[in-house]
This record gives structure tokens, C-alpha cells and sequence, in this order.
């Protein structure tokens, strides 16, 4: 048991990879502890067989996958119909249930070899176990891919390093995560496997104690993923029901493209309990179709740690959406997840409540919970895996310059890393980084000059998007409050205490340009990237990369668009009283008639949301004074934000917020015309459709930790919530968002002689006119193209 495994030294720019023993190398290597081997071999091009145009083994790209009986997922009760049948997703019905036989079987998702189509029914299902026979191998006279082989790639989570398991390697007890060991007993059941297919593992394949190996093999774990076969992705052992998720999202895949996967799933029912002159009383409920025991099985496989890892998002990337996702028995592929879980984004987010409610019981702590984290209680739960997935779209394709560079930053802005400085590191194989910087990884220096370095570097190739990235802190809320949710008309939240910080932004002395890894980010939903025809920035002045001087003071072109004056409070309960905060001489509408503010007004609740098809449907006075059940039942609805600021004066001959959302012609009425129509029993609630949904779904994202904010020229803009008056909105070069930014010290700066300096805020969002503002106010001397210095 003394013995330590020892590495041999990486000549000529060789790789590790282990060759995983299975039952088809002997029969007690089918069960009991995992032994492996390390096995030296090299990527070179001159190691192919051919040019890649002849068939090998393995060039039909299938890795066989399946979805295990999902029988004991379903609280012990048996399955009548088809032991993998879709049917088991669903509630029986009264018919069902007393006469079993009338259920009908269901083809189930299965995708196996060829020599695996005439086994018995027991053997298909259970056919990830079954002993490789090579005669049986229609690969058999097939070439291996290189002189030496092949290989697939794990990803996979570390998980507790206090949990450990004992394996062999070369002989040698070693001991590795009990995340690692399940993933490896598992994958030596796989005919790929059996086959002979060898596998990279960081933990075994790389020298963890050796900081110099380390360092190198990191920086080529891009060229190692890409030419991997396959990347592998394992969950984690079968728990919480994980095969019935597996089940559920295969069914919602084939489905996706039909269009009514929704409405098989669940339906919504309205219907008014009260009726009566002065009261009406409306209620709406949910029928679910899908058994809820399947939406918390989709729960827990989301909440997984793995979706949160950081090197998964440069795993997952340099594989492909037929890379095999494993969890236990279980598996399936990447596209399955990926096509499922954009169901649930496109439904606006309604599928995704009623799957966390299925794990909380209640929605009443969702989206405002004051916590540090509340990934597992948020639309980033299926959010996350989706934006991983669809950056593969983007690596084949990177003729445009920074394209998809602030996904990737976002991405590992949200993950978690053992090691700080891996937030770097672990993004820069990603194409969309590679191509923009180079930067050798090296633990031997600290986090804080990494994040320095690696800004630095972002920043000098011309991409100036990381500044919306920047950590600023939102100030203190009232986290405890009494609010019902059960009434027609609720009120702002009453009787507010317990307030707290939410974010306290940055807190290692670092320039505001640079993204700090070790801090969390700020707890908001980015705006969209999506370039315009029209470049924000003029493409008439000369492109000049960022200047950074000795002291750490950027330099970047820009103009200074404008001063924010009138502010709203960011939250229902913000600790600050003077806000709303508005300017005592508003400039008029910059955007013409009301029908046109109105619309300016949508826009901006939106971000410009190009997804949500109609705007004007988010400015609809039910949704902000009851708000739709189901969605908005906390203090990032709508009609919270109203409540706190119906106060808000945007412009000149408006005399507040609530003027944008009452019709002026309809509180004109004299007032027995407004009782004759509130005596009326015709409906006046709101008839919700899809758009109402995703209209308020995307606003409540947009205004979370945000203020609707009014320029000294009348623009509309959504900014972060740590924005005072008086700060200026700025217009970069490089950068695809406008940023806030805050004058710096004017008092002390003038003393040394220093003026023009400034701290970036975050990024915003401003609703132009015709979007030409910024070019026709620098054709009219209103502003210029300056340096800016950021400090």
C-alpha cells in the first residue's frame, strides 16, 4: 500500500491515456475494482492511418445509448405498458388505471449496433452490460483512426475530493473521487469501450503535483478535446429518479420539431369563480399531463454540480451535439438535452417554474431570494446548458471579429472553479478565445495578476466587452416583508425589515476594468448580444486598440453620450427612500406622440428583446396592477415595480409612470360612467395568452437588479442597480452595449492636475430613437470621439 504511482515524462509532445480493462479483457475486470493502464501516444497528423475519407473504426460517430427502465423511478409502482415506454411520463388516466390492457405500448428511444438488433428484449435494455463479442464486431476489419488507436475524452465533475474511492492503475491502488471511480466502472460496461477505444482523464492522465506539467497539458487540453472521438459526458450515478429524466427529455427531443410537445405535457385552465356586479373573481390553474414526479426528476438531473463546472464549457464545446451524456445506466445524447430544455426557454420560462415549484413546493422563493446563489431556483438552470451547447454553433463559424467571446466569459463568470485562476485557464482552448488572445497558463503566479493579465490581453486585441462584465454592488433590500399572493390586487410589500446588501461588488482593489473571477458576478440577466446592421460605435473614426499605462489606467476611445437624471428604485423593497429619484426639470419625449413613447417604453422594459414579437402587450394595465399567476407572484413582478414607482416623471407633460399605463381617456370618465362599468359582469380580466407570458417573462429579467433610468436628453435606458444622477452613458469602441460609467474624484483628480477619469458602473441598455442618435449628435458638435480614461 506504500507504493505512489509514478509518471513517466511527456517526450516529444506526447499524451496520457488510460486503456480502461473490461470483462472483454477478462472476466473479473466485468465486476469488482477498476483497474487501467496508462498508455503513451501522440496526436501528430503523422500518426493518422489516412486522410480522415476512408471508413475506421468509429467513423459512423455512434456511441450506442439508451434510456434504462425507469420502473422503480415511479414511487414503486409498476408499469403496465411498455417497460420504456413514453406512456410512464404521463398520469393515467380513470380508464387506464382500471383497465391496464387498454394502454397502448410505446416504441422506446433505443439507438444500439447493429449486432445488438437481434437480442432479446431483456438484452436490449440491458445491453450496456452485455459481454463484447469482436466476432460479432461489424468494425472488426476496420482501421483504428491512428497508427496506436483511438480515444473518447471524459467530462465530468471532481465532486467532493473528500469522498474517494480506491482503483488501480498499472497496478498501483490509487486513489480518485468517487465521482471519477462510478464514472469509470460504468464506462468499462460500454461495447465503445470493449471495443478498445482508450480515454482521457485529467486526474490520472496528467501529473496533478507537477506545476510546469500541469501548466502545459492544460494548454493543450483544446487540441486534446477536439480530436477526441468523442467527448463523453458523465452526470453522475443514477439518484433522484435520473433515468425518468433521461426518459422525459428524449420524449420532449423527438417532439420539439412537431410543435405540441407543450400541449401534451400540460394545459392551462380559466374559469371565473365570482361573477358579480363590483366582484369578479377569476381563477386560473395549470392541469399538468406530466407526472410531477417526472418534473423533479428534471429538476435534480439539471441542479447536477456537473452543469456548473467550469471545464465542462471547453468539454463540452470541442465535442458535438452527438456527444453521449451518461447518467448511471442511463444515456443519451447532447441534442437531446439541448432540444428539450429550448422548449422550455421558448414557453417562456412557464415549463421551467412549474419544475422548480415541483422541487420547492412553492414559488414564493424563487427569482427574489436575497441569497447569494440562487442558480437552482432560476431560469439559469436550463438556461445554462443551453447557451454551453449552442457555442458549438460558433466554432466552426468566427469570420466575425469577437464573435462569441462574451458568451464564453459569461459562461465561466457563472461556473465554479476549485482553483480561481482556472476561470482563465479553463476557457482558453474555446475557439472564440484562442483566436482573440494568447496566453500561456501558469499556476506559479496569483489569481488577482491573472485576472489582470488576462483582462489586459482581452482588452489590447480590440474586444472591449469584458467591461460589461465588471463587478459593481447593488445596495441593501428588504428581505423580509408581507405580501400575500392569493389576493386579485396586491399591494406594494408592507411592513419591510431585514434589510441587507445584496452585492457588494469587487472587493480586491482591482481596476474597474477587470473582471474579478473570485468575486461573484452581478445577480443580473445579461441584455442580448446581438450586433445591429448599424455599428454602435462609428466606423468612420480609425480602430485604435485599448492603451493600458504602467499604473493600470485604460485608455479607450469613446464618446460620453449623455447624463443619466431620473432614476427609478431597481427593487420593491430597496432600503433607499429617496428613490424613485426623479430630475425637477424633465426634458420632453424624444420619441414623438404617446402611441410612440409608449412603445419606446416597452422596448426599453424589454431590452429590445427580438424574441418577444409583439412589445406593447408588457404595457397591458392587468399586468401591472395583478400581475399573471404563476409568474410574476413575487417583487420582480410588474406591478411591484409599479407600486414603488408610480411616482417616476420620465419626461415633461407627464406627470408620472402610471400615466404610461392608465388611458388617460378612460379616468377622464365622469365617475357614475366609471361605476356604471364596474358594475358590469362583462369579463374585464386579462384573457393570458403565450404572449403575455413571454412578454413579462423578459421584463422580469431585464428590470431584476436594474433601474429604468431617463437621460438630460429623454432617452430610456435599463442600467445596473449600483447607478447614481449624474452619472454619464458611454459609447466605446469595441464594446456592443452602451456602459455606465462614473466620474472619478473630481476634486482630488483636479488637484493633481487629472481630468476625464472614470470607473466603469456595468453595461446598459438605451432605446434610441432611429438608433443614428450617437452619429447625429457628433454631426452637430453635441459630443465627440475622445479618449476615455478608465481607472
Amino acid at each position: 500500500m506504500g507504493q505512489k504511482l509514478q509518471y513517466n515524462p511527456l517526450l516529444n509532445h506526447d499524451i496520457r491515456v488510460i486503456q480502461l480493462l473490461t470483462q472483454a479483457d477478462h472476466p473479473d475486470h466485468g465486476t469488482g475494482p477498476v483497474h487501467c493502464k496508462i498508455v503513451h501516444v501522440s496526436l501528430d497528423n503523422a500518426h493518422l492511418v489516412d486522410d480522415g475519407r476512408s471508413a475506421t473504426k468509429g467513423s459512423n460517430r455512434v456511441w450506442p445509448v439508451s434510456v434504462n427502465d425507469a420502473d422503480d423511478a415511479l414511487d414503486g409502482e409498476p408499469e403496465t405498458s411498455h417497460p420504456m415506454g413514453f406512456g410512464s411520463l404521463f398520469e393515467r388516466s380513470l380508464a387506464e388505471r382500471l383497465f391496464p390492457i387498454t394502454r397502448i405500448p410505446e416504441v422506446p428511444y433505443l439507438e444500439r449496433p447493429n449486432w445488438l438488433k437481434g437480442k432479446t428484449r431483456k438484452m436490449e435494455y440491458q445491453h450496456l452490460a452485455i459481454a463484447w463479442d469482436p466476432s460479432q464486431d461489424p468494425e472488426a476489419d476496420l482501421p483504428w483512426r491512428y497508427t496506436w488507436g483511438d480515444f473518447v475524452a471524459l467530462s465530468y465533475v471532481w465532486g467532493d475530493q473528500s469522498i474517494r474511492r480506491e482503483i488501480y492503475v498499472n497496478d498501483v491502488p490509487v486513489s480518485v473521487t468517487a465521482s471519477l471511480e462510478s464514472a469509470l466502472r460504468e464506462l468499462r460496461n460500454h461495447s465503445r469501450i470493449q471495443q478498445g477505444f482508450y480515454i482521457w482523464v485529467d486526474a490520472l492522465c496528467i501529473n496533478q503535483e507537477d506545476l510546469d506539467e500541469r501548466s502545459a497539458q492544460v494548454g493543450r487540453m483544446k487540441d486534446i478535446y477536439h480530436k477526441a472521438w468523442h467527448v463523453v459526458i458523465w452526470l453522475g450515478p443514477e439518484e433522484n429518479r435520473s433515468s425518468l429524466a433521461m426518459l422525459a427529455l428524449r420524449y420532449m427531443s423527438l417532439h420539439a420539431k412537431q410543435g405540441d410537445v407543450l400541449s401534451k405535457l400540460y394545459k392551462r385552465v380559466e374559469f371565473y369563480v365570482v361573477r358579480l356586479p363590483f366582484m369578479q373573481w377569476k381563477h386560473a390553474h395549470t392541469s399538468l399531463r406530466i407526472r410531477k414526479a417526472v418534473l423533479n426528476a428534471i429538476y435534480h438531473l439539471l441542479a447536477r454540480s456537473y452543469w456548473r463546472r467550469l471545464w465542462i464549457i471547453q468539454e463540452v464545446v470541442l465535442g458535438s451535439r452527438k456527444s453521449p451524456v451518461l447518467c448511471g445506466g442511463s444515456s443519451i445524447l447532447l441534442k437531446d438535452i439541448f432540444d428539450s430544455l429550448q422548449v422550455m426557454k421558448e414557453d417562456g420560462d412557464a415549463l421551467g417554474q412549474y419544475v422548480i415549484f415541483s422541487a420547492r413546493g412553492t414559488g414564493q422563493q424563487r427569482w427574489n431570494v436575497m441569497g447569494d446563489d440562487t442558480y437552482e431556483i432560476s431560469e439559469k438552470l436550463w438556461d445554462r446548458p443551453v447557451a454551453i451547447t449552442a457555442l458549438q454553433s460558433l466554432e466552426t463559424n468566427l469570420s466575425t471579429p469577437n464573435r462569441g467571446v462574451y458568451d464564453a466569459l459569461l459562461l465561466s463568470r457563472e461556473a465554479n472553479a476549485t482553483d480561481q485562476r482556472d476561470h482563465v485557464y479553463g476557457i482558453l482552448g474555446l475557439p472564440q478565445i484562442a483566436n482573440n488572445i494568447e496566453l500561456l497558463p501558469d499556476y506559479n503566479i496569483a489569481a488577482t495578476k491573472t485576472f489582470i493579465l488576462f483582462s489586459a490581453r482581452l482588452l489590447a486585441s480590440g474586444d472591449v466587452n469584458s467591461l460589461r462584465l465588471v463587478n459593481s454592488p447593488v445596495p441593501r433590500v428588504g428581505s423580509r416583508y408581507f405580501k400575500s399572493r392569493h389576493f386579485s390586487r396586491p399591494r406594494a410589500p408592507k411592513f419591510i425589515h431585514g434589510h441587507r446588501i445584496v452585492h457588494r461588488g469587487c472587493e480586491h482593489d482591482l481596476p474597474s476594468w477587470v473582471i474579478c473571477w473570485s468575486c461573484p458576478r452581478n445577480p443580473v440577466q445579461p441584455f442580448l448580444n446581438r450586433p445591429s446592421t448599424l455599428p454602435l460605435f462609428p466606423s468612420s473614426f480609425p480602430a485604435t486598440a485599448p492603451q493600458i499605462t504602467n499604473d493600470n489606467l485604460l485608455t479607450v476611445k469613446g464618446i460620453l453620450f449623455d447624463t443619466i437624471t431620473t432614476l427609478s428604485a431597481f427593487h420593491a423593497t430597496e432600503s433607499e427612500k429617496s428613490y424613485p429619484h426623479n430630475d425637477p426639470d424633465p426634458p420632453p419625449s424624444p420619441y414623438g406622440s404617446r402611441a410612440e413613447t409608449r412603445e419606446a417604453l416597452a422596448r426599453t422594459l424589454l431590452g429590445n428583446d427580438p424574441d418577444v414579437p409583439d412589445p406593447g402587450v408588457v404595457l397591458h394595465p392587468t399586468l401591472w396592477s395583478t400581475g399573471i399567476m404563476g409568474v410574476d407572484d413575487n417583487v420582480f413582478g410588474l406591478k411591484d415595480f409599479y407600486y414603488r414607482n408610480r411616482a417616476l416623471r420620465l419626461f415633461d407633460g407627464w406627470p408620472s409612470l402610471d400615466s404610461f399605463i392608465r388611458d388617460p381617456e378612460s379616468e377622464a370618465r365622469p365617475i357614475s360612467r366609471r361605476v356604471h362599468d364596474t358594475a358590469s359582469t362583462a369579463p374585464r380580466f386579462l384573457h393570458v395568452t403565450a404572449a403575455h407570458r413571454e412578454a413579462l417573462a423578459a421584463a422580469m429579467r431585464r428590470l431584476g437588479w436594474r433601474r429604468l433610468v431617463a437621460t438630460r436628453s429623454g432617452y430610456l435606458g435599463l442600467v445596473p442597480a449600483a447607478t447614481e444622477a449624474g452619472d454619464v452613458v458611454a459609447v466605446l469602441a469595441g464594446c456592443d452595449a452602451p456602459l455606465v460609467l462614473r466620474p472619478v474624484g473630481p476634486e482630488e483628480e483636479e488637484a493633481e492636475g487629472k481630468r476625464g477619469r472614470f470607473s466603469v458602473v456595468g453595461e446598459a441598455y438605451v432605446h434610441w430613437v432611429t438608433g443614428r442618435e450617437l452619429h447625429q449628435r457628433l454631426e452637430k458638435g453635441m459630443c465627440a470621439v475622445d479618449d476615455i480614461c478608465i481607472r
